[in-house]
């Protein structure tokens, strides 16, 4: 079946919608991910009639060699669209050590339901999962696994797109893929890591082969934070579209229609721009309006995965999913003569294009607004405009318009940053009275200005206490009102139990104070994940720390730590540490002027001795008696 990986890694998802039938199409089943077992068989035969349908036949088998692999396997997910596609289990069956086979009962074993989905961004779709439970499974054993995925009716008329990976991860001991065309039919293939056995024209249809086993050093050990299947496997990629341009002119002849201003539009458009001759700004208050008022809601049945309702039936409904949004903000700044293009983008960790042009990557839908120079995706519902998900940032963005590949911004110091300030005065009981400002620029903001919305202040100020290993109350009061303005802001203040020893002698280290993001966090990952393998993604959000602690008069501050500053490459950061009588006035920054969201261990080995210099810096203290 085609594949998509849908990395068990990835944060909350956002309302930002996904295409759910495109991620569908493309789901890494579970043996994506793991060790303690072995693929020893994986063949996958594709053929393609004259219509662009596919029937994909899989035939797998798998060595179980691990408690962990038995528990993960014995019950086998397979998803499908049920309205789109049919799914046939050939055959399932145990094989066990000694050579005996349990057969799976078709009647008891094998069960359909509805896939799951989130409860913060509902969806309705007719995608399926079919779950194979293998009988008297143990370690040792093998499951063996054939089943057929026809195509009923296509996403774009004439047209297929298949993608299958190889995670490095994943030991494969024996793996192929055939395609079969019709010998008309011009198919563009990229199979990187994969070595072609066959090409052959029989009458009028083409048959290409291709094999894939690990290699000989065996799978790489599982790693966390690693980009998606174009940018670290080996994959099979493959598609009758010419190109990207010829995919965007596709998605953009079924959608392309719907973004038409209304009455009811240029209505709306006119009100919500009423006195404002700034177009930026005018462009603003559109957005504004729709990330506020547009619920996010997935429909995604027969043709839902790519053809967006009519901008005038979105704005009735006062709901709908990213493509929904991006035809009424399409329509609302066409009203105000003001153009955008939608742009497809990969809402995850894939960073990269395959060599074929296929639907795969694609999974969301933004904005485009070339008079600007901005993306702007409303389906975030709290981003401020031109703000993006560090999750689609740095990203290939599709330009259904013009078929221009396009990139979003990486996110670095300049469009993401955090200022916090404490001022911290210690008693003589070694309870602590704070008084703090925050300060979330950009996508660092976008979340805490949703935790805000959606949670009691009574939960956020429990929160930020217990996840900062403090103690005490604190009372949190949002500086920054319903609109999207940036920055997003809140105070906070309240009393910390047993924050030093009094009297001294004694010392004192800045402490972890509530915040949306800490310096040390950055250190952790250079330190923890420089030695990995594969690429991972790094945020470049700056972080600007100051806190001024005083101590009771009837102490007296002995020596104070020395500041440093230290850099390497696109990392840069400062410390001091200035007396004043009682007090003390720290400052730390965190400067990353990341050109890209992605970090390899050789980038992140260059910054060891920055993020070990930051480590021994927040662990200095302030001697006092």
């Amino acid at each position: 079946m085609t594949i998509n990986l849908r990395s068990p890694l990835n944060r909350l998802i956002r309302r930002a919608a996904l295409f759910a039938f495109w991620t569908a199409l493309v789901t890494c089943p579970a043996w994506c991910y793991g060790a303690g077992y072995q693929v020893s068989e994986f063949h996958e035969t594709i053929k393609v009639d004259e219509k662009g349908r596919t029937v994909i036949h899989v035939a797998l088998a798998m060595l179980l060699s691990s408690d962990a692999a038995v528990q993960r396997f014995s019950q086998y997910a397979i998803p499908y669209n049920a309205e789109l596609q049919s799914l046939e289990i050939v055959d399932a069956e145990t094989i066990h050590t000694d050579g005996t086979h349990d057969t799976v009962d078709r009647h008891t074993a094998i069960f359909d339901r509805p896939e799951a989905v989130t409860v913060s961004a509902p969806q309705f779709s007719a995608m399926h999962v079919r779950v194979v439970a293998f009988p008297a499974l143990s370690k040792g054993d093998t499951i063996r696994l054939s089943y057929a995925v026809r195509d009923i009716d296509t996403l774009f008329p004439g047209k297929f797109s298949v993608a299958q990976p190889f995670p490095p991860s994943v030991d494969y001991a024996n793996a192929s893929v055939d395609i079969d065309t019709p010998a008309e039919m011009a198919v563009v293939i990229a199979a990187p890591g994969l070595e072609m056995k066959r090409d052959a024209v029989s009458g009028k249809r083409r048959i290409q082969s291709y094999t894939y086993r690990s290699p000989g050093g065996g799978p790489l050990p599982e790693q966390a934070n690693v980009l998606g299947w174009p940018d670290v496997a080996s994959y099979f990629a493959a598609s009758n579209f010419g190109d990207y341009a010829d995919l965007a002119q596709e998605y953009e002849a079924r959608a392309g229609s719907r973004a038409a201003a209304s009455s009811d539009i240029q209505q709306l458009a006119d009100q919500l721009t009423s006195g404002v001759a700034d177009r930026r700004e005018q462009a603003a208050r559109l957005y504004d309006w729709v990330s506020r008022n547009i619920r996010y809601v997935g429909v995604y049945l027969g043709a839902g995965g790519v053809v967006p309702h009519a901008a005038d039936e979105v704005l009735h409904n006062r709901y709908g999913d990213c493509k929904d949004h991006v035809a009424l903000l399409e329509a609302l700044l066409a009203a105000k003569h003001i153009a955008s293009d939608p742009v497809l983008v990969n809402l995850g960790n894939e960073y990269r294009l395959p060599d074929a042009p296929v639907i795969a990557p694609f999974n969301h839908a933004i904005a485009w607004l070339p008079e600007f120079n901005l993306f702007a995706d409303t389906t975030a519902g709290f981003a401020p405009f031109g703000t993006l998900a560090f999750e689609e940032s740095d990203k290939p963005a599709l330009d259904t318009t013009s078929g221009a590949i396009l990139r979003t911004p990486p996110q670095n110091s300049t469009n993401s940053r955090s200022s916090v300030a404490y001022a911290v005065k210690i008693g003589t009981s070694g309870d602590a009275e704070i008084l703090g400002h925050v300060e979330l620029a950009g996508d660092i903001g976008v979340g805490a200005r949703a935790y805000f919305s959606h949670s009691p202040i009574s939960r956020i100020e429990y929160d930020l206490l217990n996840k900062n290993g403090l103690t005490g109350y604190l009372h949190v009061v949002p500086g920054t009102g319903p609109d999207l303005t940036d920055p997003f802001t809140f105070s906070v203040r309240g009393r910390l139990d047993q924050l030093a020893v009094v009297p001294g002698p004694a010392a004192i280290a800045v402490p972890q104070l509530p915040t949306f993001s800490k310096i040390q966090t950055f250190a952790d990952m250079v330190l923890q994940q420089n030695r990995r393998p594969l690429d991972g993604t790094c945020r470049g959000t700056r972080l600007d720390e100051r806190y001024v602690v005083s101590i009771p008069p009837e102490d007296h501050i002995l020596a104070t730590p020395t500041g440093i500053d230290v850099s390497s490459g696109e990392i840069s950061y400062h410390s001091s540490y200035r007396r004043e009588g009682n007090t003390v006035v720290v400052e730390r920054i965190l400067d990353r002027k990341l050109t890209s969201n992605v970090c390899s261990g050789a980038k992140l080995m260059g910054w060891v001795d920055v993020a070990r210099a930051i480590t021994k810096d927040l662990k200095r203290q302030v001697l006092y008696k």
